[in-house]
């Protein structure tokens, strides 16, 4: 199971911060950007800093209204392999999907806990993953909703081809829970940066409990 970082931030400064913080202890890190509309925190959007400190691949979260126009920002950040749309967020995906893989980027779908698992069925053809919010999105903190967990087992067992993320909630204690899902992977956002250890430490204890669950 891989740990993507989550990034949450509201300032180009934390933004380098945090970049700069996890080093290359991971092989990617995700950038969560929200607009204030489709949900009501606003992050800071600045392709620049992304490109001048990160050393590893990038996906981007996008919390927003109008996913197309945010991307247009990003087009030319070589890091970016993968993008996240909210199913929310868009009225029509089939209409956006044609103009989302010219870009080349591997395309995922995000789905808040309330969103039924079964509007996802049309996608898959479409898609190289899904990301399950294990929380209300828009703020770092929040308790895992259990009831995700339940949704991310049913979808892995019908299509275990599909690459799950797990967003939201996850720390070192509910790791074992969420790991016998079998999703592939885990983008902790506040159990990494938001404790007095430095992120890569405890990067490294997450990875030391994900490597003894799975050994047994």
């Amino acid at each position: 199971m891989q740990i993507i970082p989550s990034i949450l931030v509201s300032t180009s400064e934390e933004l380098q911060k945090q970049l700069q913080s996890i080093n290359k202890s991971v092989q990617r890190v995700q950038i969560d950007i929200a607009d204030g509309v489709f949900v009501n925190n606003t992050t800071i959007s600045d392709p620049a800093t992304v490109q001048k400190y990160v050393e590893t691949k990038v996906e981007l979260h996008l919390m927003v209204s109008q996913p197309l126009k945010e991307l247009l920002k990003w087009h030319k950040v070589e890091q970016i392999q993968k993008i996240l749309i909210h199913i929310e967020s868009v009225k029509n995906l089939h209409e956006i999907f044609p103009t989302l893989h010219a870009y080349g980027w591997e395309i995922g779908l995000v789905l808040n806990p309330e969103t039924d698992i079964k509007i996802l069925d049309e996608y898959i053809g479409e898609i190289k993953g899904v990301m399950f919010m294990g929380v209300n999105p828009g703020k770092q903190g929040q308790k895992l909703l259990p009831k995700v967990l339940t949704n991310i087992k049913k979808f892995k067992t019908k299509y275990p081809h599909i690459f799950v993320e797990l967003d939201g909630g996850v720390n070192e204690q509910n790791l074992e829970k969420i790991i016998a899902t079998g999703v592939d992977a885990i983008c902790p956002g506040s159990a990494i940066f938001g404790n007095e250890n430095k992120p890569e430490q405890n990067i490294k204890n997450m990875k030391k409990i994900i490597n003894s669950l799975t050994k047994k």
